[in-house]
């Protein structure tokens, strides 16, 4: 059969496009089956796994309690008491005014000046040392203490205070001599006063027994039983016992002849001519006793530092005590009649006092 050249031609026109055609479709085919995991891929819904979830741990952590600044203290001047004479020479400073807060009860201040000074008037120191007052620490260096020292050289008399009867005199190194029974410790305990001598005033107040005890003797010029006369001999001024330098260590004791029944000479020594003695409280508000607090004195004209004592500090073996009617924390002796301000250091309490010859001056400070 003979094909004609046009049936040819259609024939190869025909096989090419057939060619063409096959050629794209297998290629489609062939890029079909290699993006079909992306396809699909990105069709299904991809879903986002949920987080493992996480416990978180804190450590427990425990505050401190909050810190209680302590009190700085100026530097004590001396180990020794001032002498009246110099302490009328206080540098003049500058007064910082701060809010006076004054907090006044009115009620009458008890006089009770019964007894004379342990020492003679021309003696060196006729003051108690003021670094180591009543109550006080000697900011922080010793124990609380339970009366006044007297700083006088070894061999200084000590004389009797008023009119009464010797009821303890000996040394304490291995017996106990206080008490009624006399077998009682004088002091803390053991050998505290070394040559010790008590004596118990003929006058009592408020129906109470008041004793007068001296510390520390070098020389013991009384036995138990004798009565003397205020002004009389009784021994000498030493340092026996845990004294660390001569002096006589005075105590006042009411109701019983013990540790545990003293209370502040200032409160019972009559002051020298022409001074007076300050008396306070010093609450926090509460009507509970601030403890350890610093007063500061300053005279008025010109304004100067005087000196600066310390509230009754907590003693636990035993306490000391307040006077029972004063209820008192702090007091200053013998201070020059005339004007003076009280400042309790770090703290917002202030006031103007007047203090009087002979007498005792009494302020409460608080809110």
């Amino acid at each position: 059969m003979t094909v004609s050249n046009r049936t040819l031609a259609q024939l190869l026109i025909a096989l090419g496009i057939g060619s063409v055609v096959g050629c794209c479709i297998g290629a489609l085919i062939i890029v079909g089956m290699v993006a079909q995991p992306v396809i699909v891929g990105a069709l299904v819904k991809t879903e986002t796994p949920s987080p493992t979830p996480v416990t978180r741990v804190f450590a427990t952590i425990t505050l401190a309690p909050p810190f209680t600044r302590t009190p700085t203290f100026a530097p004590i001047p001396s180990a020794t008491p001032i002498p009246p004479d110099q302490l009328a020479t206080a540098v003049p400073i500058t007064v910082t005014r701060t809010p006076i807060v004054l907090r006044v009860t009115p009620k009458p201040v008890v006089q009770h000046f019964m007894l004379a000074r342990p020492v003679a008037l021309n003696a060196q120191s006729v003051t108690p040392a003021l670094t180591y007052l009543y109550g006080t620490t000697s900011r922080g260096d010793f124990d609380v203490h339970h009366g006044e020292e007297f700083v006088n050289p070894t061999g200084t008399p000590l004389l009797a205070v008023g009119d009464g009867v010797i009821v303890t005199a000996g040394n304490d190194t291995t017996q106990r001599l206080c008490g009624d029974d006399g077998k009682k410790t004088c002091g803390r305990d053991i050998n505290f006063y070394g040559n010790v001598v008590v004596l118990q005033l003929d006058r009592a107040y408020n129906g109470q027994r008041v004793f007068a005890l001296y510390g520390h003797l070098n020389k013991i010029g009384v036995n138990v039983g004798d009565r003397v006369k205020q002004g009389d001999p009784i021994g000498e001024i030493g340092m026996s016992g845990i004294a660390l330098g001569p002096h006589v260590h005075f105590e006042v004791r009411v109701g019983v002849n013990d540790y545990a029944h003293t209370r502040n000479p200032i409160l019972w020594m009559t002051p020298l001519t022409g001074r007076g003695a300050l008396v306070g409280r010093l609450t926090d508000g509460k009507g509970n006793l601030q403890r350890g607090a610093i007063v500061n004195l300053y005279r008025t004209d010109p304004e100067s530092f005087w000196y600066g004592s310390e509230t009754y500090s907590r003693d636990d073996a035993p306490p000391i005590n307040s006077d029972d009617d004063l209820g008192e924390n702090f007091a200053f002796p013998d201070l020059p009649a005339g004007d003076y301000i009280v400042r309790v250091q770090n703290q917002q309490y202030a006031t103007r006092i007047t203090v009087e010859a002979g007498k005792i001056t009494f302020i409460e400070l608080g809110q």
